[in-house]
């Protein structure tokens, strides 16, 4: 019944994840209008959202839908609109996410005194390892523990330490920014629907 017509190709299944048919903007709008609909209030819903944001700093791959609800069911936030702020981590920002995680991690680490045994790799190196990682955790590729204990150290111990710091971070903006929001829009909204229905009460007035 909700399947296509024509089935996409797996060019176009690529493509889509990359970049969205309708593009950012139309992709953006969907998935406010979709949170600001969700049950709860201002608060609990902005919660869960900080709570996917915050997840997607961390280098956990293939376990941020599930960080973020155990973060949000914690906080007294909205599941669903965690699930939904998971979003903020897609092909488009992970690298930038991976990049300061890692430096961030590893100039934390240096300026404590326990980072002189690291060494700083390269975007393309990081990447490979990354790729590594998300193997591991989402249990494919056939990637043992033997391949990911080589660089656990290296790499996942400086981004673990960076993404903890982004995320609390990311947490505090991704609240503020949308609780604000959602508390601008509900008051809106709400007046929009009392000046319409005073329009319909006066046309009733009128009729009469």
């Amino acid at each position: 019944m909700f399947r296509r017509r024509t089935p996409l190709t797996r060019l176009r299944q690529i493509r889509s994840v990359i970049w969205p048919e309708r593009g950012f903007r139309r992709l953006f709008a969907y998935l406010f209008q979709r949170v600001v609909r969700l049950p709860g209030t201002s608060g609990s819903i902005a919660i869960g959202v900080a709570s996917g944001v915050a997840a997607s700093f961390l280098p956990f791959i293939g376990l941020h839908f599930l960080i973020a609800a155990l973060l949000a069911l914690l906080l007294r936030g909205n599941v669903l609109a965690s699930a939904i702020g998971t979003f903020f981590g897609n092909p488009w920002t992970f690298l930038f996410i991976w990049v300061s995680d890692y430096r961030l991690g590893l100039w934390l680490l240096q300026q404590s005194g326990h980072g002189d045994q690291f060494v700083a790799l390269n975007l393309q190196q990081l990447a490979e390892v990354m790729t590594v990682f998300m193997h591991f955790f989402t249990f494919s590729g056939g990637v043992d523990w033997q391949q990911v204990a080589g660089p656990f150290e290296q790499v996942f111990l400086p981004m673990t330490i960076g993404g903890t710091v982004l995320a609390i971070l990311s947490w505090v903006v991704a609240f503020v920014l949308c609780y604000y929001s959602f508390e601008w829009w509900r008051a809106h909204r709400a007046k929009r629907l009392a000046n319409a229905s005073k329009l319909v009460k006066s046309r009733k007035k009128t009729g009469q």
